[in-house]
């Protein structure tokens, strides 16, 4: 099977700060963005990974595809939010046949919507011990996931794929690149969006820890935009102009009012990582082989883009950390000359492979 048939989707990013596309095609010894493109969001269309104003939202992306000369025409998009629920469990080993006929009703123990309200999958991933084996529900409101096709289809496309938003970063980011033994490591990927940071631990290939905390890069932007009386703009170049890396030195912090003023939030984030990585650690099922401990942690998201913040969360978690983005460890090839690395394209670069697997599968 070829990672990247010639036929190519065009991954939709519906993010609550920018909409971003890409359009992957096959290439030798790997992926080509010949499209990609991205947009401001509609101010307050987005929530929680909820679509609030479809209509708002289908005419944005509509614009950005026809900026971007998108051809494609089939879509896959990502369910996104803290209604998202991805888990391992232990089940009696039963068949499989069961375990789906039984899945609806078993995950409403784990779910935080009911039943009725989500779309519910589940994958077995292997035995454990005492005749149990170890099953991976996936859960995802249907009120986000339906607003999000809605989107999609009212700006023309056709949504042949839903996926998860922490999927796709996966795939993009780790799963393509050849360097990467998935099989033998444990991963923390933390992508920090505008609203909402997304913390999953990957072990041995296996998403066990997904959680979404509301924590983003929007944060930093709003307290330097309230302690100094600032317009949007201009908060967000001052934000840029910051390295998270002087927060190490208690001399330059003093020296810094805008540092003082983000250090509390950067802090946050850091307790919010350590607390899933603590999470992990106590709630791996017994019986699950291999090591129990993360080896590393991958930053991706536009909030990973602040200046040295890698750096800054290795100092506080004591983690070899790094960001990536699509064009990092050259598994895609860029569109023309670009000095980004696509850390914010991750998600839709993920979409866009996994329509095009699905038709080549």
């Amino acid at each position: 099977m070829k990672l990247f048939p010639k036929k190519s989707y065009v991954g939709v990013d519906l993010g609550s700060f920018r909409i971003k596309v890409v359009q992957v095609e096959a290439e030798a010894g790997g992926g080509r963005v010949i499209r990609a493109a991205g947009c401001p969001t509609p101010p307050n269309t987005i929530r929680d990974g909820l679509v609030l104003d479809v209509a708002a939202v289908a005419s944005a992306l509509k614009d950005v595809l026809k900026e971007g000369r998108i051809t494609a025409t089939n879509a896959t998009v990502a369910a996104a939010g803290g209604t998202v629920f991805v888990r391992p469990v232990a089940f009696p080993k039963v068949p499989e046949a069961a375990i789906r006929k039984s899945i609806r009703l078993e995950a409403t123990r784990y779910i935080p919507g009911t039943a009725v309200d989500s779309y519910i999958e589940c994958e077995i991933l292997g035995d454990l011990e005492d005749n149990r084996m170890n099953v991976l529900i996936v859960a995802a409101s249907k009120e986000v996931v339906e607003s999000r096709m809605a989107v999609c289809e009212a700006a023309g496309l056709t949504v042949e794929v839903v996926d998860l938003e922490a999927f796709a970063m996966y795939r993009s980011l780790i799963e393509v690149d050849p360097t990467v033994s998935v099989q033998e490591e444990t991963i923390a990927l933390v992508d920090i969006g505008a609203s909402m940071t997304s913390v999953s631990v990957i072990h041995q290939g296996v998403f066990v820890v997904n959680r979404t905390v509301p924590h983003g890069g929007r944060l930093l932007t709003d307290a330097l935009k309230a302690y100094f009386k600032l317009e949007d703009a201009d908060a967000e170049a001052g934000k840029s102009q910051l390295d998270a890396r002087d927060l190490l030195s208690d001399h330059v912090v003093k020296e810094n009012p805008p540092l003082r003023v983000v250090q509390p939030h950067l802090d946050d984030l850091v307790r919010e990582v350590r607390r899933s990585l603590n999470y992990f650690q106590s709630q791996q099922l017994e019986g699950t082989p291999g090591a129990r401990k993360v080896n590393r942690i991958v930053l991706a998201g536009g909030g990973a883009k602040l200046l040295g913040l890698a750096e800054y969360m290795e100092k506080k978690l004591g983690l070899p950390i790094a960001c990536a983005g699509i064009y990092a460890a050259k598994q895609f090839s860029a569109l023309g000359e670009t000095a980004d690395s696509g850390l914010d394209m991750a998600v839709a670069a993920g979409l866009a492979i996994h329509g095009s697997i699905r038709r080549a599968a």
